[in-house]
């Protein structure tokens, strides 16, 4: 799909619904330009590259590949080789305040405590970069935990990387790092409780509204550090403020912002599940699979056998009837997918961690008044009952594309479901 169109397709998002009301002359502002970031240069023509290195001031790096399971050679290049070609491009930038660097608060999850700062590896980019083969186009799987330095997965692994790159060969450009954790629903801007993602937490929060994932290994007394995406875009806008209010020094060290909510408004596992049960009730999705039950198990055994009677024994006979009636059966090949993905979620769910959020505190005291409320992304005031009712609502109109006026139908149903059973 060609830029312009890409444009245009996500202005008609509903999340800019507000702002295109008061100013629908805003999208004229936006310019899209075709590239690729796993490419010299972007890919960018030298009619584009010339208008950017001009202009362009400030750089949000966001773009990164998040599949927990991907191929090392490909999470390389994704998120590593990548943040390199945007670092080279940002270096040909006459007037670049700011380059913001999003990394992930589980780079270092191999770490019990995380501060702001950025740690070294055993192996060097260079080394990473052998491993990757990058001449070879076939792909590279890699799980020793030796290689992964005791992490879960290359993604975690190749964001690590990526900051140290960028503080090993990028200490000349103006770079700060962002680090958010579990992203989730917007808290209040541009209203509450926006959502598109299906993936990570918000597929076991839909799955679980679903009545689909009803066991899955987890310690409800880990703090599960949510952090709304709106926080982490003010936050980014903060900590392009004031990097570029602030003389760069070479020597310095990179400034990196833990974006979490552990440390300061701690919401543990078990109020999720309380919150995912509460809401399943109140508001009920339609096409419900069966009704909810409690899923966090934290014995890895009971967990296994609790898989194998509410997930196994439900699918194949869902399969079976639909068999016999001359339908195409589903439910196996759903939980065979559902199993697949929370067996790379499991490891964050039976641990926490403590992240330091001393510069995201300094930050928040450096702003005015005035720039705290337009840009708040003070986590010590956010109300978790609230933004949970928001969330799974969010989910039942933004994922599954429900709109309200079907919750007293959907509750009635799924009430007649459980008189049924219970008689």
């Amino acid at each position: 799909m060609p830029a312009g169109e890409r444009k245009m397709e996500l202005f008609r998002s509903k999340i800019f619904g507000n702002i295109l009301l008061k100013n629908p002359e805003i999208t004229n502002k936006v310019e899209c330009i075709e590239g690729d970031l796993t490419r010299e240069n972007l890919g960018l023509s030298s009619c584009h590259m010339n208008l950017i290195t001009k202009n362009v001031s400030l750089v949000f790096h966001l773009a990164a590949s998040v599949k927990f399971d991907e191929p090392f050679r490909d999470s390389f290049v994704n998120n590593v080789e990548s943040t390199k070609n945007v670092a080279e491009v940002c270096r040909q930038m006459k007037n670049l305040s700011a380059f913001v660097h999003t990394s992930t608060a589980y780079s270092f999850c191999n770490r019990k405590e995380v501060d702001e700062k950025i740690y070294t590896m055993d192996r060097t980019y260079e080394e990473f970069k052998n491993i990757a083969k990058l001449e070879n186009i076939a792909s590279l799987e890699i799980t020793d935990e030796n290689f992964l330095e005791n992490r879960p997965n290359t993604y975690t692994l190749t964001k690590a990387i990526a900051e140290n790159y960028l503080n090993t060969f990028c200490r000349d450009l103006p770079v700060v790092i962002v680090r958010p954790s579990i992203v989730s629903c917007t808290w209040k801007e541009p209203f509450p409780g926006w959502i598109d993602n299906n993936s990570g937490v918000d597929y076991i929060a839909g799955t679980g509204l679903k009545g689909i994932l009803r066991s899955m290994l987890n310690d409800e007394d880990k703090i599960s550090d949510f952090i709304p995406s709106d926080a982490v875009s003010n936050l980014m806008l903060a900590a392009a403020w004031r990097k570029a209010m602030t003389p760069h020094l070479k020597e310095a060290e990179i400034l990196v912002y833990n974006c979490t909510s552990g440390s300061i408004n701690p919401f543990i596992w078990r109020q999720f599940y309380k919150c995912l049960n509460t809401h399943s009730w109140k508001y009920p999705v339609e096409n419900i699979f069966l009704y909810p039950s409690k899923i966090p198990k934290k014995n890895y055994y009971w967990n296994r056998l609790c898989i194998a009677i509410q997930h196994l024994l439900p699918a194949m006979l869902t399969d079976v009837f639909q068999i016999a009636v001359g339908r195409k059966p589903k439910m196996i090949k759903v939980y065979s997918n559902l199993q697949k993905k929370i067996s790379t979620y499991e490891y964050f769910s039976i641990r926490d961690w403590k992240f330091g959020v001393r510069n995201v505190q300094e930050l928040l005291e450096k702003m005015s008044t005035e720039d705290k409320q337009n840009f708040d992304f003070d986590i010590s005031k956010l109300n978790w009952d609230q933004y949970m009712e928001d969330y799974f609502l969010g989910i039942r109109r933004f994922v599954f594309k429900e709109d309200d006026s079907t919750i007293p139908h959907s509750r009635k149903i799924l009430l007649l479901s459980m008189e049924k059973i219970r008689s």
